[in-house]
């Protein structure tokens, strides 16, 4: 009986391993800070909740965006809201607040930040979904071939503010809980497409300085080998 005791005890530790194995697996990051895999095994950089900063940037041989344009993209139901939809207004330029740091960290490289473009609000209902970073891709692809959204240039970068009660996820990342925002790219039909994701914030200075970082970010590190 004893014996038998003690191999249920080494079978539930064995399991007690495996399991805690596949979980640090699910969550486990690239050697660089502020990184993470996304959801094909590629790297996608974010902005950590709480804002830390990495320390200084080194550059890694790859190109930079000679300049920057936003795409605002309000995607989810909850941007219908009327309460929820006045936010809008201080997302559609995040470039345009004086003394930004992360916009002086582009004009330090040369990088122009142009005039947003004009928003485009989608408010299909992805509140019962969770949205991980394939859905995102998918999504810019079928609005890219409805025309929803413009042919996109080299400068542009489409930044897709989640509406509040959207589950984002980034690999084994929680939007708000790992991450305020993150960038990647994707090669499409249309080509390469630089893109934010930013899962809503109650605080609206938060929701807009996450945003702004990742803008800048995608506009010195578009590909994952410029600078971070």
């Amino acid at each position: 009986m004893k014996k038998f005791a003690l191999r249920i005890l080494l079978l539930c530790g064995m399991v007690t391993c495996v399991l805690a194995a596949q979980q640090q697996a699910s969550v486990d990051r690239p050697s660089e800070p502020n990184f993470a895999f996304d959801d094909d095994g590629g790297k996608a950089q974010i902005v950590p909740v709480d804002f830390s900063v990495a320390g200084p940037k080194t550059f890694h041989g790859g190109p930079l965006l000679a300049s920057a344009q936003q795409v605002s993209i309000f995607l989810g139901a909850g941007w219908g809201d009327a309460q929820v939809r006045s936010r809008e207004a201080s997302l559609l330029d995040v470039t345009a607040t004086a003394g930004n740091t992360q916009i002086e960290e582009l004009k330090q490289h040369s990088i122009k930040t142009l005039r947003a473009a004009p928003q485009v609000e989608d408010f299909t209902d992805l509140s019962q979904s969770k949205v991980n970073d394939l859905t995102i891709q998918q999504k810019l692809s079928d609005m890219l071939k409805s025309k929803a959204i413009p042919a996109p240039a080299a400068r542009t970068v489409f930044v897709i503010f989640l509406a509040p009660g959207i589950h984002s996820t980034l690999g084994g990342l929680q939007g708000g809980v790992d991450y305020a925002a993150y960038h990647n790219f994707v090669n499409l039909e249309a080509g390469e497409i630089h893109y934010v994701v930013v899962p809503f914030h109650e605080n609206a200075a938060t929701h807009s300085a996450a945003a702004t970082r990742a803008f800048a970010e995608t506009a010195l590190n578009p590909n994952g080998r410029g600078w971070f």
